[in-house]
């Protein structure tokens, strides 16, 4: 009876010690595990951490500052203040062409009239005559009329050569025909060294048979 009564005793210690060593693990595994669905009283849940986004730096804006327009600066115009007039004139000096050269045209040059010199011709002729005269107002030695013209054209003719025209006279022939032109002829004289002793002058040419002689005498300068 007692033996029975030991083991009964032995089984009842055994299951107690098998319950507490239980309950000691429950206990050790709702400490480990708090939110386990076996813990009674489980604690509240800590909601997760927030992250917060972290803030973007913007650029610093650079400030360019703005250049205003220079203005113009008006610069004032000077005053001229006119000079005060003196009583003593001033002698203005005009100088002629012509007085650099000692021959010019004689007054009453340049004519027009019919050729005479060829009769055979007649209107088939267009050309330039005359004759010069010194200081002394005989006929002048030792110069070339020349002519110049359009499209290249010059001549030249020696005084004293054509006598029909007087002592010292000259003729150069232009065309084959009488033309009109305005000008585009030039007449001068030269010494035998080819420099200007008269100024150029021009001639105006004409379509006419009663105008194909050009008459132009030179004079010396008085």
């Amino acid at each position: 009876m007692r033996k029975r009564r030991d083991s009964i005793l032995n089984l009842f210690t055994s299951a107690l010690i098998y319950a507490t060593m239980m309950v000691g693990g429950i206990y050790l595994y709702i400490f480990v595990e708090p939110q386990s669905m076996i813990n009674p009283f489980p604690p509240p849940r800590i909601p997760a951490r927030a992250v917060l986004a972290t803030e973007t730096p913007l650029p610093t804006p650079t400030f360019v500052p703005t250049v205003a327009p220079t203005s113009t600066l008006m610069v004032p115009t000077p005053i001229v203040v006119p000079a005060e007039p003196t009583d003593e004139p001033t002698a203005t000096i005009v100088v002629e062409s012509v007085a650099l050269y000692d021959y010019i045209l004689q007054e009453g040059s340049i004519g027009y009239t019919t050729q005479f010199a060829y009769p055979e011709l007649k209107c088939d002729w267009l050309g330039i005559a005359g004759t010069v005269f010194d200081e002394k107002g005989n006929a002048a030695e030792d110069l070339i009329v020349n002519v110049e013209g359009p499209d290249g054209f010059t001549m030249d003719a020696l005084i004293g050569t054509k006598p029909e025209f007087g002592p010292a006279g000259y003729e150069i022939t232009l065309a084959n025909s009488p033309i009109n032109s305005d000008m585009l002829y030039e007449v001068r004289l030269l010494d035998t060294f080819g420099n200007s002793v008269s100024d150029s002058y021009p001639i105006t040419t004409f379509d006419d048979c009663d105008r194909n002689l050009i008459i132009a005498n030179f004079i010396w300068k008085k």
